[in-house]
């Protein structure tokens, strides 16, 4: 059994954080990806749906659902700071293939790596993703 790891804070650190989660949040949220330089070299991102991991495209995941012929947004945002990152608690609202609204509760934990985004969790309902991403 290992041992918990329980980090302490720094304000630095915070301060950091905060100040990339507001240049990156708007992009975000408008299904843009948000300046090149807010990412580090091989930013990657790892999905509890599949247990996946994989370096991010160019293009934000949501902006390529929404070319695929989606209707995906996010509502309900609430962004939560911590030394070394943030964690964003949403819910990814929009219709499947078959007309249906569907709502997926979400949650992103960012990690950064020199004050850039390094790492993204993502944890989604699977049953609800399938419902709204499943075959066209």
């Amino acid at each position: 059994m290992s041992t918990p790891v329980i980090e302490t804070p720094s304000s630095a650190g915070v301060a950091e954080a905060l100040a990339v989660a507001q240049r990156w949040l708007p992009a975000f949220l408008a299904g843009r990806r948000a300046d090149d330089d807010v990412y580090a070299e091989g930013v990657s991102t790892w999905h509890n749906i599949g247990e996946r991991e994989s370096q991010i495209q160019r293009t934000p995941s949501r902006t390529r659902q929404v070319q695929a012929g989606a209707d995906v947004r996010v509502e309900d945002a609430r962004l939560k700071v911590f030394d070394g990152g943030w964690v964003l608690q949403a819910t990814t609202v929009g219709t499947n293939a078959a007309g249906e609204a569907v709502r997926v509760p979400t949650c992103l934990v960012v990690t950064l790596r020199d004050g850039r985004i390094a790492r993204f969790e993502e944890y989604a309902d699977s049953r609800a993703a399938e419902r709204l991403f499943g075959e066209r």
